[in-house]
Formats: C-alpha cells, sequence, structure tokens
C-alpha cells in the first residue's frame, strides 16, 4: 500500500502508504485499470444502521509514522452541508519526501448521512498546480467519471469510469468514517464494500474489540480497537483503528498493513 493510499484509500487519514501512502489505503495509480468492470453483487449480512451524525465534525490533525519517524501530516475536515444534509469529508496531507514528484495531495468524499456515497476527487498537489488522478460520481446504483492511469511522473491517460455499485457499498476513502458512524459495541462484527477506481469493488470485514484506555498526541481516551481486513484481488490487507467511545466519534489512531501509524495530534472547530 501506499502513504496515498494510506489516505487515498482513507485513504486515511492523512495518506495511504509507500512510506508514502490518512485518510485514505493502493499503489492507486501503478495498477491496472479495473474501473469499466461491472462487478457482481456480494452476498453480504444486512446493512448496518449508519449515522453520520456519530462523527465528529470539525478539522482533525493526524501526523502519520513509519517506525516511530514522522514522515507525513494529514488534515481531515468533516462537515455538514446544510442545503443537502449530506456530509462533506476532505482530507490535505503533505509528505516528507517526494512520491512520484509530488509532495503533497488532497482527497474529497461526499455521502449521504447514512453513507450512500455521492461523489469522490483525488489529485496530487505540486506547487499552484493541482494534478487530477480521478473524479466520481455515484447515482442508480453506479459510478461513473474518470481515473488517470499513470507510470510514475509522467502525465498519464485519462480512462473512463463506469461500473455497477452493490448495495452497502461506500466510497473506499471513507470506509473508516463509515465504521465510525455505526453503533460500536464490543464482539460486534460488520461487513460492507468499497469502491475504489483502482481496484474495484472490495469487501471489508471486522470486529468491534473491548474498550481500552489509549494515549495519543491529542490526549488519553476511552476507545474501541476495531480489527478489520480489505479482502483485495489476490491479497487480503489488514488494519487496526482505535475510535473513541464518546460520540460524536473520532478516529484516534489506525494501523496499516505496511506498518505506518497515523495518530490523532488535535481537533478543532469549523469556523
Amino acid at each position: 500500500m501506499s502513504q496515498f493510499d494510506t489516505h487515498a484509500r482513507r485513504g486515511a487519514i492523512g495518506l495511504k502508504q509507500s512510506s508514502i501512502s490518512m485518510v485514505l489505503s493502493i499503489g492507486l495509480l501503478f495498477l491496472p485499470v479495473l474501473a469499466a468492470q461491472d462487478v457482481p453483487s456480494q452476498v453480504l449480512t444486512p446493512p448496518p444502521v449508519r449515522d453520520a451524525q456519530r462523527l465528529k465534525t470539525g478539522v482533525l490533525i493526524y501526523h502519520d509514522l513509519d517506525h516511530g519517524k514522522e514522515m507525513g501530516r494529514g488534515t481531515i475536515t468533516i462537515r455538514k452541508l446544510t442545503d443537502s444534509g449530506n456530509y462533506d469529508i476532505s482530507n490535505d496531507a503533505t509528505f516528507d519526501t517526494d512520491f512520484a514528484g509530488f509532495r503533497s495531495q488532497r482527497w474529497e468524499a461526499v455521502t449521504t448521512s447514512t453513507f450512500e456515497p455521492v461523489s469522490a476527487t483525488l489529485a496530487f498537489i505540486r506547487g499552484s498546480d493541482t494534478v487530477p488522478v480521478f473524479n466520481l460520481r455515484y447515482a442508480s446504483g453506479r459510478v461513473t467519471g474518470f481515473f488517470v492511469d499513470r507510470n510514475g511522473p509522467s502525465p498519464g491517460t485519462k480512462q473512463p469510469v463506469d461500473a455497477s455499485v452493490p448495495a452497502n457499498t461506500v466510497d473506499q476513502r471513507i470506509d473508516w468514517a463509515a465504521v465510525l458512524s455505526s453503533n460500536l459495541e464490543t464482539g460486534k462484527q460488520f461487513d460492507f464494500n468499497v469502491y475504489d477506481p483502482k481496484t474495484g469493488i472490495s469487501r471489508v470485514t471486522g470486529k468491534v474489540g473491548p474498550l481500552e484506555q489509549v494515549q495519543v498526541p491529542a490526549g488519553a481516551f476511552y476507545a474501541y480497537r476495531v480489527i478489520y481486513q480489505m479482502e483485495k484481488a489476490g491479497r487480503t490487507e489488514h488494519y487496526q483503528m482505535l475510535a473513541s467511545q464518546d460520540s460524536p466519534r473520532i478516529m484516534l489512531r489506525e494501523e496499516f498493513p505496511n506498518g505506518v501509524i497515523t495518530e490523532l495530534v488535535h481537533v478543532t472547530k469549523l469556523h
């Protein structure tokens, strides 16, 4: 997983990993394009009751650590859109070292309050230039838009996206937020789908662990340890997340498959 995957997948909170992988999770630009394929619906348990009002709105600042060394910072902004009632979740991340010639990235995902995806974008930033990676729109069980298939710093080729999206699917940038918005209880199991234009539909399964007291740069909290896995083609990625017990909830810490850790540093209110 690359660092921009770390939060391109959640993305992340910060990023999603290489050592450059928030919010993201995916080697997003360097694999064959699967986006135009239709994917059959998977058999899942009934979808959980998700409510974005369980999320802490505001500006959440994270840092990314690789074996204890800070490798980047990310800011996740969560806001409710007053006109539609949807939620806008965005991430701005900076890298300590260049990744394919870039030092920062931005992703944004819009979702309904029950986490039905509406849209998602991802771009790299170089100075004042914004270089798109993808732009997605979800509606009526399909996702459309474009994805830029590039090799390293090359300009890349814009590829169309037009794929079916099964029920109980969230955009892969905000899988962590979908978990936080659920009714977390120790022992509760969950599964759902995520969509990414590079890897298509992936299944996520997980379980909520017991409460524990944790310390992150933002302070001490009681938190649930959520352990989950994402089934990609040919591999399964394993993650752990610490979710605050108190609501509205915050992602306090996330551990990625490549050893990168994202921790909460500070929370501020929206202006």
